[in-house]
């Protein structure tokens, strides 16, 4: 992945970056571009390597997947955003404009590709199935913040713009799991060449989530549970393993263990900064009066305390005396009388260099732990206790804890997976999404738990369109729940 640094030069003014501004705007790709570059099959392997580079850029912040659940209370600095607040307006929604970059590029890939020689016929299927797997991990993203979005399938090559309704959550579903169908067909080898790449386990990982959504969000059920536990097994032949020490998954000089199963390549120049541990962490200068300040991860110039832990994350570590997790997720700064001075994330530490610590750790996507507690919530789901408890247990041993003896029966058991997947997966940007499906699975009610959904009943759990995007789209009809000032 260290091309994605050289590619920024390379792209600054090809289609890369000027090829969609947005579905609404879309400009057409570049003539010059397209006469100078799609030569060979090189040029296919280095616009995939910008395509990584534009969907983790996408996929760097705690927006979508941290900010509007229950794990973060304002840090000292702030500020906060409109998602944690649930104070979402068309007015200040976030665009995805930038989603829809990622995905004309990969469909500007399937067409330019068609015409381009390849050596060996592998490398071909491998690309193609790396930008299907992109994609659908793209519409995936939008699905589950806005529900249905438009779905485009072919790249914009001329001024002929062609604006797109909403399709139906059911439809995007639908598409995404096609795209994934196709990447596992086209991948010509089982495992996983390099942690940083999509690969045919990542595919079957992607799909669980996406078949866990369908079943408890879209109204799917049985047929939809089993075949993700199904790819969830394919998952589990390729290899990967719970690691002995929960702090070692996130070491910085142990990125691609046997744990994880698809992550985004983070880089210190290439990169920055891995964002969700930036607003996590303070800043070294507001720490002079901690008398422990060298065993956290702080800086003076990249941290910014826009978060601190929340105190049910904390009640919920404390729920099981021992929990190793607890001193990984977060750290109390102390002074000399032991009095509070901040709490801050104590996770993704990134690398001290000679000028500041970096927070540059990989963005994981998958890893072991999340399946297997994903594995547990379908067969809770089904029913079929045991089993789930069998899978909830192994997380819990890795955690320093004993066998789960609380109440089998349903919701009960599926709440307790709710609670423990907050306390393995903490900062790894899966907690909203998390709690839709166990509120529309009806194991929890996501209005008892989100503080700041407490007095909003109702309120809209999709996010709006921002009112540029809808104004750019005639065909656009505004999220459900929210006011439309656009007369059409």
């Amino acid at each position: 992945m260290k091309k994605i640094f050289i590619l920024a030069g390379i792209v600054a003014g090809s289609t890369l970056l000027s090829g969609c501004d947005n579905i609404l705007n879309v400009e057409p790709a570049s003539t010059i571009t397209s006469s100078s570059f799609w030569k060979d099959s090189n040029d296919a392997k280095v616009y995939l390597t910008g395509i990584y580079n534009a969907a983790r850029n996408w996929s760097n912040t705690s927006y979508y997947g941290e900010d509007r659940g229950d794990s973060f209370k304002p840090g000292d600095i702030g500020p906060v955003s409109v998602a944690w607040s649930q104070e979402l307006l068309e007015s200040n929604a976030p665009s995805y404009r930038n989603a829809y970059k990622i995905i004309h590029h990969c469909n500007l890939l399937f067409y330019k590709i068609q015409g381009l020689k390849f050596n060996k016929e592998e490398d071909r299927n491998n690309i193609l199935a790396e930008c299907h797997f992109l994609r659908a991990h793209t519409y995936f993203q939008l699905l589950r913040s806005w529900g249905g979005v438009p779905l485009v399938e072919k790249p914009t090559l001329s001024d002929d713009v062609e604006l797109k309704p909403r399709s139906s959550k059911e439809e995007v579903m639908a598409f995404i799991l096609q795209d994934l169908d196709d990447a596992i067909r086209l991948f010509t080898q089982d495992g996983s060449r390099d942690k940083n790449k999509a690969s045919k386990p990542a595919a079957y990982a992607l799909k669980a989530d996406a078949l866990m959504w369908k079943a408890k969000v879209l109204g799917g059920g049985e047929q939809e549970l089993r075949a993700a536990i199904g790819m969830i097994e394919k998952v589990e032949t390729g290899g990967v393993r719970l690691l002995d020490d929960y702090r070692s998954v996130f070491a910085n000089d142990n990125k691609k263990n046997a744990e994880i199963i698809f992550s985004f390549y983070m880089e210190r120049y290439e990169t920055g900064n891995l964002s969700i541990a930036t607003n996590t962490t303070s800043r070294t200068d507001n720490l002079s009066m901690a008398v422990n300040l060298s065993d956290a991860a702080t800086s003076p110039n990249n941290s910014r305390h826009v978060y601190a832990p929340s105190d049910k994350l904390r009640t919920l570590y404390l729920k099981n005396e021992g929990d190793v997790r607890m001193n990984a997720a977060m750290i109390d700064l102390v002074d000399k009388d032991n009095n509070l001075v901040l709490t801050q994330t104590n996770k993704f530490r990134g690398k001290e260099y000679t000028d500041d610590r970096y927070f540059d750790d990989d963005l994981i996507v998958y890893r072991w732990a999340d399946l297997l507690l994903l594995r547990a919530e379908a067969y809770a789901a089904l029913g079929e206790s045991a089993k789930a408890i069998a899978d909830l247990n192994q997380v819990r041993h890795r955690a320093g804890l004993q066998d789960y003896a609380g109440p089998s029966a349903k919701p009960a058991l599926e709440k307790e997976i709710c609670n423990e997947r907050l306390r393995e997966l903490f900062l790894e940007q899966k907690r909203w999404f998390d709690l839709v499906r166990f509120h529309f699975g009806g194991a929890i009610n996501i209005y008892e738990e989100v503080p700041n959904l407490n007095d909003k009943q109702g309120y809209p759990l999709y996010l709006p369109i921002n009112y540029n995007d809808m104004v750019l789209n005639e065909h656009l009809v505004q999220t459900e729940g929210y006011e439309s000032s656009i007369k059409r």
